[in-house]
């Protein structure tokens, strides 16, 4: 694993690079953990830097959706995990540091370079694990970049991942909806909730409806599900 900058990455590349044991280990984990199914491949572009946004259930979420995402994309991490055992766990991917539930200007900044110079990133947009098993409130971060950067959002449900360690090796599905764009521009305030909301809705069309969480009956779910479906 190196810290340099990879082939059109700016030279303060912030994140650590993706290790070649990444996808193997992610693939053994899956195998051995649960019954691991994933849908929607051909909906993930392969000639331009996209968004992949996922839901977050659970750590193994991250090799769930990581192991089919083109190499090299750049997740986000919480920066309290720094300096603890869990800091390897994380760089085995490429990752950029965020200070989680706050305007952190700098990784904003950092975001915005990666997907400009043609890197693909994936975030949660509810920046944390749902504790209560379905969808809870998403941030606008990944609204403010995915306008700012002009790049397409690609929805990755997950679940099943919630049991890994659990259950004996559970079911556990990964689905890519198709690519959908937001309006370019520098949304603010409510404009980039309504954005926010319409990202959570993609997932929950997406999700089977016992995950729909907080976005349970939200009339979007059906007018994102012509979209991404």
């Amino acid at each position: 694993m190196s810290n340099q900058p990879p082939p059109g990455m700016p030279s303060d590349w912030p994140a650590s690079a993706q290790s070649r044991w990444a996808v193997p280990l992610s693939r053994a984990l899956m195998t051995l953990l649960c019954r691991y199914r994933v849908e929607g491949r051909e909906n993930i572009p392969t000639d331009q830097p996209v968004i992949f946004a996922a839901n977050h259930l659970s750590y193994f979420d991250v090799p769930a959706v990581d192991m089919v995402c083109p190499p090299g994309v750049v997740g986000l991490a919480a920066r309290k995990y720094k300096g603890t055992p869990v800091e390897r766990l994380f760089e085995l991917y490429a990752v950029l540091w965020v200070t989680q539930f706050s305007a952190d200007r700098e990784a904003l900044k950092s975001a915005l370079r990666i997907l400009n110079s043609g890197v693909s990133m994936a975030i949660a947009p509810e920046g944390t694990r749902s504790r209560t098993g379905g969808l809870i409130e998403g941030r606008s971060g990944i609204a403010f970049l995915a306008t700012r950067a002009n790049v397409p959002i690609v929805p990755a449900a997950v679940w099943g991942t919630e049991k890994i360690l659990k259950h004996p090796r559970p079911r556990v599905k990964v689905r890519f909806g198709k690519p959908f764009r937001l309006p370019e521009g520098r949304a603010k305030g409510a404009q980039l909730d309504e954005y926010t909301e319409r990202i959570m809705c993609a997932l929950a069309a997406l999700l089977p409806e016992q995950y729909h969480g907080c976005y349970a009956g939200n009339p979007l779910i059906d007018e994102m599900r012509a979209i991404v479906t």
